[in-house]
């Protein structure tokens, strides 16, 4: 009887293992290769997403709204992580209302607030928007770089916009 146990148990814990996935906000631990920890590989079609910025050009200091955007309605966002990136550095700093019901802000390692992400997420919007605002000083050109998941086992890591140019 303890052996019939035991194997239901582990057949019930293998099969829920692949549906794991961070329904509150990515993890901290996936701001580095942003890939999300769901036990399943990125894809490696085109995503059908795109990443928008208001501006194509900001001084240092200054703020620009990120927009990600499914292609068509069906193309909705259940999971989001998103950093403004010089290269494979992250930059400057999100800022979220604290009373945004989609995303949160994410510290990644000593950095306040340098990344954003989603946070639960009941009805799946097509379309998330955000505010960057670039460091002092910065003058570079600017990707926003997000993974941005379907579901928890259809996403794409580090989809890119077009450049920003800070000075």
């Amino acid at each position: 009887m303890a052996y019939r146990y035991a194997c239901v148990l582990l057949t019930v814990a293998l099969c829920a293992t692949p549906a794991l996935s961070f329904s509150a906000g990515a993890p901290d631990g996936a701001c580095g290769d942003m890939i999300p920890q769901h036990h399943t590989d990125p894809q490696k079609s085109a995503a059908p997403y795109k990443i928008l910025l208001t501006k194509k050009q900001i001084k240092s200091g200054e703020g620009v709204t990120v927009t990600v955007q499914g292609n068509t309605p069906k193309d909705t966002i259940k999971g989001l992580l998103c950093q403004a990136r010089v290269g494979e550095t992250p930059v400057g700093s999100f800022d979220v209302p604290p009373n945004n019901s989609i995303t949160q802000t994410l510290d990644c390692g000593n950095a306040k607030k340098s990344a954003v992400t989603h946070k639960k997420i009941i009805d799946a919007p097509n379309k998330i928007s955000f505010n960057w605002v670039a460091p002092r000083g910065l003058s570079e050109n600017v990707k926003m770089t997000c993974t941005i998941a379907l579901n928890g086992g259809v996403f794409w890591v580090k989809e890119q916009s077009d450049s920003l140019k800070v000075n």
